[in-house]
């Protein structure tokens, strides 16, 4: 059994988690619960169903083809970590999760079979990007949120 302190250590022990930026500018859409497109988009997509809402990622051009959205949020790039990455693997979403934190980089995640994402904002990717490659997050600027 591994404790924090070993995990941590193994989790280090990989300073670039070999992230890859898609160039394709996306957005996240919201819609009522029973909504479906009219046809799937060709290109990257995320579809999720739950018992409150559907919500549908894709190219911020094709989202402009779905209408009735209740709400839409353009402007996300998605980074892609190198695969396949093993069902049994503990601690690789935090790792991701904690770098970005400490560059104050709002994220959130979405995982293929064997391949995991996440999506940030189209501003803060290439920083994102070099904070998952295992640089230094920059020094927080006072009175900020984000950099």
């Amino acid at each position: 059994m591994f404790d924090a302190k070993h995990q941590e250590a193994c989790l280090r022990a990989l300073p670039d988690l070999r992230p890859t930026l898609d160039p394709t500018h996306l957005a996240v859409a919201r819609w009522p619960v029973g909504w479906r497109p009219s046809a799937l988009p060709e290109a990257f997509f995320g579809f999720v169903e739950d018992e409150d809402e559907v919500t549908l990622v894709c190219a911020e051009a094709t989202m402009a083809s779905y209408e009735g959205a209740v709400e839409v949020e353009a402007g996300w790039r998605r980074v892609t970590f190198a695969g396949p990455l093993p069902w049994e693997q503990v601690g690789f979403l935090a790792d991701v999760a904690s770098r970005l934190a400490a560059a104050r980089i709002p994220f959130t995640s979405m995982a293929g079979f064997t391949t995991d994402h996440v999506l940030v904002r189209a501003a803060q990717a290439d920083l994102a990007v070099a904070v998952l490659r295992g640089d230094a997050p920059p020094r927080p600027r006072p009175g900020t949120t984000n950099p």
